[in-house]
């Protein structure tokens, strides 16, 4: 374990105790134009990436047995926008540095998907659901243009799951419904992310774990399958009664275990085929000790999505004896870049996984984090980590294996 603290670009779930962070934090040079300047570069000098469907590569698509005849549309969706051999790129944009019109822009089209974030309480007044109020301006004159994107706003409730009341549900409806009434679609991402809370992923998982399978929980309303079915049947059951254009997206993060664990296992908390519309995962890759600047091994994606593509698409056993597959989508994924913080810096003693708000840092003055003193090869060149991740996600060969993933979307903040 190396003595320091890091700043990197991407996400963020822990400590800032002088050891290896456990952030997936993304920082870039000191400006919004040059990090989307980044994104635009990634996208034009991956050959599969958003571009025609490519010649088919030498991963094959691994036989299934499916035991469903069919899989349901990604209601919404759009055909045009940023996307490549038929997988969409979505973006959740860091709202305070740029939103969806810069990240158009800057990428000559706009996304399919738009995520948010709303926090809610248990306490009355911290259920308002206000910042649905904060973008919903700018999400309406983008999926107003010529992509006709959806919003998946997820909902990170800071209770337990046996605290959600039906005055939360019934402001949640009314929310929902106003901004449908927009003319906007929404993919609502209740409760995501509930398979693994922190203290329970940090005792079990192995260290040797490759690190896109090191997604750690650290949700309140996590380890509580039962309460967690029950509340999401009841929401699910009320927002229908309300509108047809909210669609319920289900979205565990990553597991690295049996998919039927009692308690961390992504069968346990699956509402049932009725009550959900589309399937997600947050997938991201840390390098090594979430904190070690490394270009993705290769198929590290592919072994990360498989188990759960299966489990919702029905195949081989069908566990969750599905009628249809469904679609999926990877609900939240980058590839974190990290810097060193020098004691000097100001973002020293900032709280680990809160947002760097601007003016951003000039990263000319930090140093990447490197396995020294053998560095990874690659592994000084910011470019490489991020273009081989989004290409193992969006490339033909992945296109080919996973035929019903239907979008990516890439967590775009700056955190420590």
């Amino acid at each position: 374990m190396r003595s320091r603290r890091d700043l990197s670009i991407g996400r963020s779930p822990t400590s800032t105790t002088l050891k290896p962070t456990n952030l997936p934090i993304l920082l870039t040079p000191s400006s919004s134009s040059i990090r989307l300047a980044l994104l635009a570069l990634i996208f034009a000098v991956i050959p599969s990436t958003f571009a025609a469907p490519s010649t088919p590569t030498e991963l094959q698509p691994e036989p299934k047995q499916l035991a469903v005849s069919s899989v349901r549309d990604a209601p919404g969706l759009p055909s045009n926008g940023l996307v490549s051999n038929g997988i969409h790129l979505g973006f959740l944009p860091f709202w305070s540095d740029e939103g969806p019109r810069a990240i158009c822009t800057a990428l000559g089209s706009c996304a399919a998907i738009w995520g948010d974030y709303w926090n809610v309480g248990t306490s009355p007044g911290t259920y308002t659901f206000a910042q649905a109020d904060y973008h919903i301006d700018e999400i309406q004159r983008v999926v107003g243009g010529d992509v006709k994107g959806v919003y998946a706003p997820a909902v990170l409730f800071s209770g337990r799951m046996d605290q959600w009341t039906d005055a939360m549900t019934t402001q949640l409806v009314s929310t929902v419904r106003s901004i449908n009434r927009r003319g906007i679609t929404v993919w609502l991402r209740f409760c995501y992310e509930m398979v693994s809370p922190r203290a329970i992923y940090q005792s079990k998982r192995a260290s040797s774990d490759p690190p896109s399978l090191q997604n750690g929980g650290w949700m309140s309303y996590g380890l509580q399958p039962e309460e967690y079915v029950a509340v999401w049947r009841r929401v699910t059951t009320a927002i229908r009664a309300a509108t047809n254009e909210t669609y319920m997206f289900w979205a565990p993060n990553l597991w690295n275990g049996p998919v039927d664990d009692s308690v961390q296992g992504y069968t346990p908390y699956w509402p049932g085929e009725d009550y959900v519309d589309v399937a997600g995962l947050s997938v991201y890759w840390f390098g090594p000790e979430r904190s070690i600047n490394q270009v993705p091994e290769t198929g590290s994606f592919r072994e990360s999505l498989q188990p759960f593509y299966n489990l919702v698409g029905g195949a081989g056993s069908n566990p969750l004896k599905l009628k249809q597959g469904f679609p999926v989508v990877v609900a939240e994924s980058s590839a974190p870049y990290y810097f060193d913080i020098p004691s000097s810096s100001r973002y020293y003693t900032q709280q680990g996984d809160t947002d760097i708000q601007p003016p951003l840092p000039n990263l000319n003055n930090y140093r990447a984090s490197l396995n020294e003193p053998n560095p990874y090869p690659r592994s000084d060149d910011e470019l490489a980590v991020k273009a081989t991740w989004i290409a193992q996600m969006t490339g033909n060969s992945t296109a080919q294996r996973f035929p019903n993933l239907k979008a990516i979307t890439w967590f775009n903040y700056l955190k420590k």
